[in-house]
């Protein structure tokens, strides 16, 4: 074989074994494409824990107190709806108190503090209440209601309407009642007094005294019979009690005074020199 014809086989051999490889690299099966997506449920979110609270309402009217929790929301606090936030205070016979008075305090991660405020009135009734706290997070997969305690304290408070008694008489005179007669104690508390302590002082006019023991009080009607008073000691007048308001000026107790006036005393007007009498309502 001649030399020219032998290097153009060696060349085609070594061109074949180099152009088999690609071919086999170069072939195979079509491609396509296909997309890939998740979807993130909502998580509701959850109330971690309320804080216990005790207060004391103020006499004749209401006060707002201030409750705070802690939530948590896996989809982040941006979820949440502070603003639906809401509270209440509940106890069995007691009116429930309720709040949507509701902000953020701050913000950690997926945890929001929050703080509602919400009014108690003067006769709510002491003792445990439950506090409820809820949230949203603007679904339908809502907080449940999360529980904790708030100790309502006792307030002790009564008005009395009249601030003075006048009576009008001559010397000898009996049973004259007061002009301001009933006198009226109102209980603009929470308590739920069982008895009237009532601390009376003589009256002068000049160098003469009208006594207190002058003076008597009832709590029925206008009869002019009643219960004697002492001068500087409290007497407990007879089945005198004020219950506990279930709404605002609805609970209270009538008193009624009458005055024998001495004979011989001198024609003048009478008074305790700036001792105010004091009434003491009991439990």
């Amino acid at each position: 074989m001649k030399k020219e014809t032998l290097s153009a086989l060696i060349f085609l051999a070594t061109i074949t074994l180099i152009t088999a490889p690609l071919i086999i690299l170069t072939s195979g099966a079509a491609t396509d494409n296909f997309s890939a997506n998740v979807t993130v449920g909502n998580n509701a979110p959850t109330i971690d824990f309320v804080v216990n609270g005790s207060d004391s309402p103020n006499g004749a009217t209401t006060k707002t107190i201030y409750i705070n929790f802690t939530v948590t929301d896996e989809n982040g606090v941006l979820d949440l709806v502070t603003v639906s936030s809401f509270v209440n205070i509940t106890r069995a016979g007691e009116a429930t108190r309720t709040s949507t008075d509701c902000w953020s305090t701050s913000n950690v991660s997926n945890t929001q503090n929050i703080t509602c405020q919400l009014d108690i009135l003067y006769y709510d009734e002491p003792g445990a209440w439950d506090i409820c706290a809820y949230v949203t997070d603007g679904t339908d997969a809502d907080s449940d209601c999360t529980t904790a305690d708030f100790t309502m304290g006792n307030t002790d408070d009564v008005d009395i309407i009249e601030t003075a008694l006048s009576f009008s008489g001559n010397a000898g005179d009996t049973n004259i009642g007061a002009t301001e007669n009933p006198l009226v104690v109102n209980n603009t508390g929470n308590r739920v007094y069982s008895g009237i302590d009532l601390t009376a002082y003589n009256l002068t006019g000049g160098a003469d005294t009208i006594g207190a023991t002058a003076f008597t009080v009832n709590v029925t009607d206008g009869s002019g019979e009643g219960q004697a008073l002492a001068h500087s000691s409290p007497v407990t007048i007879t089945s005198a009690s004020i219950a506990k308001a279930e709404a605002a000026g609805s609970a209270s107790e009538d008193l009624y005074f009458y005055l024998d006036i001495p004979t011989g005393i001198a024609a003048t007007d009478y008074n305790t020199g700036g001792t105010p009498w004091m009434i003491d309502p009991t439990i």
